[in-house]
């Protein structure tokens, strides 16, 4: 059974283009596939936080160092140093590639910066305590590649991904085709079931009523020192039950991480207070408008109490727990109040800058 894996390429990207292609190349001669989120504006934690999913989706992880240490978050710790550690703590298997000679790269691909040069140092050197190879052209950096990588697919083999018509036979198929329009009758019987309500829940705080959400907007000067200096602002706001509901329903209709309730109260605190925080700080730009793990947690319970959550806790590899969440038939049904359009009414979808978009 033939297998392809998928391989997460990080480093620098502006002043790594070309070799960046030529490790693309000699990743698709290998029947692998390449992905890497370098080049997205990784600027808050809920972007950050798919980076990780994407990560855990590889079977390994590659990363390109030359002379720029990249584009650091609010701690100044580089994305592309952040992506790495990431990598070794989910224990994923790490190839290291750095430049064989920093001081012949050209004046405008290099740190300038003293800072820069420190930590981009320090970074060279905890990427050749692990399995690294040096490089100094873009066409010997995709050789080294390819050779390095396949002697770790050798040594180090992961799950990689197959065809599906590769995984049965047709016996096989056709069971599952069966299996299928069985579990199809039972969820449209399981649907039609009446809808119950945990005893009590009347009593519960829900709909219209109110709730106050704690957040901290983070803010940076316009300026170009380096680094720039960031800004928290502490608030609260209040929104009601079914605001909070509506704003996280739509991404909890199939099973997925509780990190997008995080999201979607981060993206609904940043729409309801982006305009006054612009306008009373005309000399910052606005970051992100994160909610407090406290209002997490009272949202995330007050939707289970209320019997719209179904909540499960997974072990990953490595131990690690994994909470998911998703909708009960109750909670989809509130949803479907709450938002479904009627008839005669005039549907207008509201449009969002934000980019705090939950993801799966």
């Amino acid at each position: 059974m033939q297998k392809r894996y998928q391989v997460f390429l990080s480093s620098t990207f502006r002043d790594l283009e070309s070799e960046r292609l030529e490790v693309m190349r000699a990743l698709l001669e290998l029947d692998c596939f390449p992905c890497g989120m370098e080049y997205f504006p990784a600027s808050n934690d809920d972007q950050w936080s798919f980076i990780k999913d994407l990560i855990d989706q590889c079977d390994y992880y590659i990363v390109v160092v030359a002379g720029r240490y990249g584009s650091v978050d609010a701690a100044g710790i580089s994305f592309t140093e952040r992506e790495y550690r990431y990598a070794l703590e989910k224990e994923i298997p790490v190839l290291g590639f750095v430049h064989a000679d920093p001081g012949q790269i050209p004046q405008g691909k290099s740190e300038l910066d003293s800072e820069g040069q420190r930590r981009l140092a320090e970074f060279r050197a905890l990427v050749q305590t692990r399995l690294c190879k040096d490089w100094t052209t873009a066409a010997n950096l995709g050789a080294v590649v390819s050779r390095s990588l396949t002697q770790l697919i050798r040594r180090s083999p992961r799950p990689g991904w197959v065809r599906a018509d590769h995984l049965a036979g047709p016996e096989a198929a056709e069971e599952i085709v069966r299996l299928r329009q069985l579990n199809d009758q039972l969820t449209h019987n399981l649907g039609r079931l009446a809808v119950s309500r945990p005893i009590g829940s009347e009593s519960l705080a829900q709909g219209a009523d109110e709730v106050e959400l704690a957040y901290t907007v983070t803010l940076s000067e316009r300026s170009n020192a380096y680094p720039r200096q960031h800004h928290r602002l502490a608030d609260t706001e209040t929104f009601t039950w079914k605001d909070l509901l509506v704003a996280a329903g739509p991404y909890l209709l199939s099973e997925s991480k509780i990190s997008n309730i995080k999201s979607s109260l981060n993206r609904i605190i940043r729409e309801r207070v982006y305009d006054e925080v612009v306008t009373s700080n005309p000399d910052l730009d606005f970051g992100a408008a994160t909610v407090h793990e406290s209002s997490l947690q009272m949202v995330t319970v007050q939707f289970a109490a209320l019997g719209y959550l179904s909540i499960a806790t997974t072990r990953e590899e490595g131990g690690k727990e994994l909470r998911t969440a998703v909708l009960t038939p109750l909670g989809r049904q509130e949803l479907m109040t709450a938002t479904a359009v009627r008839k005669g009414v005039k549907a207008v979808a509201q449009h969002s800058s934000s980019v705090d978009e939950p993801t799966e």
